[in-house]
């Protein structure tokens, strides 16, 4: 007789994503609209799930979360409640964003469908910390909870330190979910590519069996235009551009479709392509060219 595998939730995939990013301790104050996470966190499932510590108060435990950050160089994480459990915050958050202490700041929300009702802690969470953060945004689908939390880890983690922000409305927590949590990506490297990374690249491209080059909108400046027609004078791979980039290649003949808001080649992009795909990000980082901000890619499930 078969075990039937235990439904996973929102909370669980918020934990998982910690145990990813190898996060060791939780600081924070449990509330109604975060219960399950805390409860993940105090009898956890996965047995890797990181350590918590309850606080005295929301700030205490920011200011904690932030000298975990200063003392390792990863982002420290805080966990609080809705309303005042959110914007106890502020002060913690504005220190390590001003400070370049990485933190990463998760807090609870009303159910999603009681937002716009002035409910008990009914809130706009994000945009109370847009000002104070590097990365502030509140998860709407219970699917995308782990790519929320691995852009906003890295947000934190990138350029010059801070806090990043994340709202977890409670009906998210509680929704179950089907997709795996994110692994930690490893931080990209920006500037001029090795020889040894360029040879990587090009044993992939050469050895998958349907590659296809997914082009955004950064092949639209005139630098990166120009180094991508150069790989595609000698490997001549078939392109996909978004609607963001329709005229940087399009005297290319090898250019098969648009993607995006105009026009959609998903099912062309996925019969076509086999085991690599390269996006313009990927191009421009591995052709020395510099992305327009000082910010990596952020990570998207596929």
């Amino acid at each position: 007789m078969t075990e039937e595998k235990q439904p996973r939730y929102g909370a669980d995939m918020i934990v998982d994503s910690l145990v990813n990013h190898d996060v060791k301790y939780v600081f924070g104050i449990p509330g109604a609209k975060i219960d399950r996470v805390f409860e993940r966190l105090e009898h956890p499932v996965n047995p890797q799930a990181p350590k918590l510590i309850v606080a005295r108060h929301e700030q205490n435990a920011a200011f904690m979360a932030a000298a975990i950050g200063r003392i390792t160089g990863k982002p420290g994480v805080v966990l609080t409640t809705s309303g005042p459990g959110a914007s106890n915050l502020a002060t913690g958050l504005v220190t390590a964003t001003a400070e370049g202490d990485p933190v990463l700041a998760i807090s609870g929300q009303v159910q999603r469908g009681d937002l716009q009702r002035l409910t008990h802690q009914s809130m706009r969470n994000a945009p109370v910390f847009e000002p104070i953060t590097k990365y502030s945004v509140e998860v709407q689908d219970p699917e995308n909870t782990s790519e929320t939390i691995a852009n906003a880890y890295r947000a934190a983690a990138s350029g010059k330190q801070g806090a990043s922000f994340v709202s977890v409305p409670q009906d998210v927590t509680d929704s179950p979910v089907k997709t795996a949590p994110i692994k930690r990506l490893a931080a990209p490297k920006l500037g001029p590519a090795s020889l040894s990374e360029m040879t990587t690249l090009a044993r992939a491209i050469k050895e998958a069996e349907l590659p296809v080059l997914l082009v955004g909108m950064r092949a639209s400046s005139a630098d990166v235009t120009r180094a991508i027609r150069d790989l595609l004078a000698v490997s001549e791979l078939p392109v996909v551009e978004t609607f963001q980039a329709p005229e940087s290649l399009v005297t290319n003949k090898s250019t098969i479709s648009l993607v995006g808001w105009v026009c959609s080649a998903t099912n062309l992009v996925t019969s076509c392509c086999s085991k690599v795909t390269w996006s313009s990000r990927l191009v421009t980082t591995q052709l020395s060219m510099n992305p327009v901000t000082g910010m990596p890619p952020r990570t998207r499930v596929s």
